[in-house]
């Protein structure tokens, strides 16, 4: 018998299965793929991720060979408020997972196939693969990201708690012929609230300049079919300033969309099985806040208290509770949670209060954005 089962090999689930096994725990690990495919999500590491990532000791092996930016330069309204020290590494989600999948110990037995079935209870638990393939083990880690119908299996739901909260755009930039780029890294914020976006990340990724966009728009809005079919003249017309500060440009290859609902589980306090990640609770992506989760979540469970749950026998709901009872992990989750809300009002809600609220900040942003190194209007009020 195994002493963890982890189910899902994104980035959290590959990040426990390193952990735990370092720590000389025996591991399973299932996921689907092999090798971990290309998908649009986050696609840049910042200065909390990567410091979370040191503590595990998995930063320099995930980021060798990638570019670190040490600086970034915030702007709005077409002029520039600032650059500011902060690292950060272009890196695309499924480069990250399968970087951090070659650091997987040689101890870890892996499965690669289709989950059929799972049980769970205070003994033991087993994990079922539609080839007949049979995992059992004392605990259960479900890191299944935003698949639902194994957490379902397992009597566990969501209660969702803003439908298509956010919708985010990928794409790559590139500048006017003879012309380059003002800054290596630039977010530019939305000038106008009746276009809802909240701001605009260009980055390095690669030998590319890539741009998340991040909205709070429909994906049937017209303004988002015109993005997708001419991207340029439609960021031009939405952001007019963002040429002025970044330089002329123009989207080369498709815009990716990114949809995203805000939700959290429930029914999750149940014997032998403990949700990480996207699996427990998403984030609103332009927050950034859905990695750092993650990694909130892996270190607290794989550093402090499954050491401390297999020292005695048993997997009792109790044990399980200790770890979603963590102060740590749930000043995470109701900060990432609270972020979510306010950068969606801040950038959506149009009542006076929100006005002044808006106007206090751009009073205050000069002062207290030169004191903390991030602009005011980039920040998420304390929760």
């Amino acid at each position: 018998m195994l002493d963890v089962v982890i189910v899902g090999g994104g980035f959290s689930g590959t990040i426990a299965a390193i952990v735990l096994a370092r720590a000389g725990y025996q591991i399973g690990l299932v996921d689907r793929h092999a090798v971990y495919p290309a998908d649009f999500r986050a696609e840049h590491l910042d200065e909390v991720q990567t410091d979370a990532l040191r503590r595990l000791q998995l930063l320099d092996d995930i980021v060798a060979g990638v570019p670190c930016i040490k600086h970034v330069a915030f702007a709005r309204r077409g002029r520039l408020d600032g650059i500011w020290p902060a690292i950060n590494y272009g890196m695309r989600y499924d480069a990250m997972v399968n970087a951090a999948r070659t650091l997987v110990p040689p101890s870890v037995e892996i499965l690669v196939g289709r989950v059929a079935d799972l049980e769970a209870g205070p003994v033991y638990q087993r994990v079922m693969l539609a080839d007949g393939r049979i995992l059992t083990g004392r605990l259960l880690v479900v890191a299944t990201g935003l698949g639902y119908a194994l957490c379902g299996k397992l009597g566990i739901t969501r209660r969702v708690l803003h439908e298509r909260h956010s919708l985010t755009f990928g794409f790559d930039l590139e500048p006017q012929a003879g012309g380059r780029f003002s800054f290596p890294f630039l977010v530019y914020q939305g000038e106008r609230f009746s276009e809802r976006i909240d701001y605009l990340a260009a980055f390095p990724l690669g030998a590319s300049t890539r741009a998340n966009l991040f909205t709070y728009r429909d994906h049937r809005d017209p303004w988002t079919q015109a993005l997708q079919r001419e991207p340029a003249k439609a960021l031009s017309e939405a952001m007019p300033g963002l040429a002025k500060v970044l330089g002329p440009f123009h989207v080369s290859g498709p815009v990716q969309p990114r949809a995203m609902d805000l939700y959290s589980a429930e029914g999750f306090r149940r014997a032998g099985v403990v949700l990480i990640g996207d699996a427990f609770q998403t984030a609103c992506p332009a927050a950034g806040q859905g990695i750092i989760r993650a990694l909130t979540d892996v270190e607290r469970l794989c550093r402090v208290h499954v050491p401390h749950w297999l020292t005695t026998p048993g997997m009792a709901a109790e044990k399980i509770n200790a770890f979603y009872d963590d102060p740590l992990k749930q000043a995470c989750d109701t900060q990432a949670m609270h972020t979510a809300h306010y950068r969606r009002a801040l950038t959506t809600e149009t009542s006076l209060g929100w006005g002044l609220h808006r106007r206090r900040l751009q009073v205050q942003g000069l002062v207290r954005g030169l004191a903390q190194r991030v602009p005011i209007w980039l920040q998420g009020e304390p929760a």
